[in-house]
């Protein structure tokens, strides 16, 4: 996968699964999701459209999740 500052790195199934948990989503929602995503990610998908496939995906799962996810910004790294 493609992060948004360009670097390159293989997708983790288990760390997406992990912030759809934070976001507030049920274990067995946060599975589907991230089995569902681990399927359709190739080489040189772009983050943000992993994060797009995640909120539409638990959506009809979890609504507020989805919400939470969808809203939840990264805090800037410190230079």
């Amino acid at each position: 996968m493609k992060k948004h500052s360009g670097v390159t790195q293989d997708f983790d199934k288990a760390k997406l699964k992990a912030s759809v948990k934070k976001a507030g989503a049920k274990e067995e929602h946060a599975t589907k999701v991230a089995d569902n995503l681990a399927s359709k990610v190739k080489e040189g998908t772009m983050t943000v459209e992993i994060r797009r496939w995640c909120i539409t995906e638990l959506r009809p799962l979890d609504p507020k999740a989805a919400k939470a996810y969808e809203t939840f910004e990264k805090p800037a790294k410190k230079k």
